[in-house]
């Protein structure tokens, strides 16, 4: 199946005949018919009911020449991109981005960006940290925002934040009137993790929170974001930590508290992450409108 199939199948299902169909392709009829026969077969299914005057699509057909038209405008859309691209009218630059990244300093770099590059086309993609590392092995993103992002070969990562961690507790908590709190005293408190990913790393240093406070914690739930997790915070399920910059945001519904004790001194880090072998222009630029990497941070 190729483009050419699909626009045949799609400038049939227009006309509803063969012979004004072929005539706007530019191609014999006989020829028309093959390649739409060829399609029928490659599916495994009808698509034109040859029977009907005036001819009809069948509900497979119908289907497919939704699907194509979609199709049909993506590929168009695409390639005049990459024509402009190509010949220097316009550029283009895609960013892949955790969504706590949004509570500090991705806003304020991208409008600087957008201000000073605003022929170049952004595409920004909200990913978890760990899903941005096949994003930039397959060159989806050029640069990735994330959280304590992991080590990635060929790739080159600016700590650009450094906050500490804060307990999220329902008002109506035991310990909400407290100014601070330690992970002793939130033991007995059911624990929501976030992000939902084998390889999370910020979920992890929230683990390791509990393991040098000497407690086991409860996971109750695991959410696939953050602001599912403080919404279920919210619900008087439990507790779950968040940045510092996502604290001063803060929300009605729950509350945003120190920690104390071990663990009190526990970073977490925002990185941009990119192809070290980049040489791309607006990549450079956008990076530039990052605050300055931090000299003295571990991812």
């Amino acid at each position: 199946m190729n483009f050419r199939s699909l626009q045949c199948f799609v400038i049939l299902a227009e006309e509803l005949n063969f012979s004004r169909a072929a005539e706007r392709l530019h191609i014999a009829q006989p020829a028309l018919s093959q390649q739409i026969r060829l399609l029928e077969e490659r599916l495994g299914t009808q698509l034109v009911d040859r029977a009907r005057r005036p001819l009809r699509l069948t509900e497979a057909g119908q289907y497919l020449c939704t699907e194509a038209r979609q199709i049909l405008g993506s590929w168009e859309q695409a390639s005049v991109g990459a024509q402009e691209i190509g010949v220097g009218r316009r550029g283009w630059l895609s960013i892949g981005f955790t969504r706590s990244s949004m509570y500090s300093i991705l806003p304020p770099a991208l409008k600087a960006f957008h201000h000073s590059y605003p022929e170049v086309e952004l595409k920004l993609f909200e990913m978890l940290t760990e899903e941005q590392t096949d994003a930039l092995r397959d060159l989806r993103i050029h640069v990735g925002i994330g959280r304590q992002p992991l080590s990635i070969a060929g790739c080159t990562a600016y700590p650009l934040l450094r906050e500490h961690v804060v307990a999220v507790l329902s008002p109506d908590h035991p310990l909400a009137r407290r100014k601070k709190v330690s992970i002793a005293e939130l033991g007995d408190t059911p624990l929501i993790v976030y992000p939902k990913h084998q390889n999370a790393q910020f979920k992890r240093t929230v683990q390791s929170l509990y393991r040098d406070a000497g407690v086991t914690p409860f996971i109750a739930h695991q959410a696939y974001e953050i602001q599912t997790a403080i919404a279920l915070v919210a619900a008087g399920l439990g507790v779950t930590f968040v940045g510092e910059s996502v604290a001063r945001h803060g929300r009605a519904d729950v509350v945003f508290r120190q920690l104390s004790g071990p663990g009190a001194a526990r970073w977490s880090t925002l990185a941009a992450t990119f192809r070290t072998d980049d040489d791309s222009a607006h990549l450079r630029a956008f990076l530039g409108c990052l605050p300055p990497p931090l000299s003295d941070a571990t991812l």
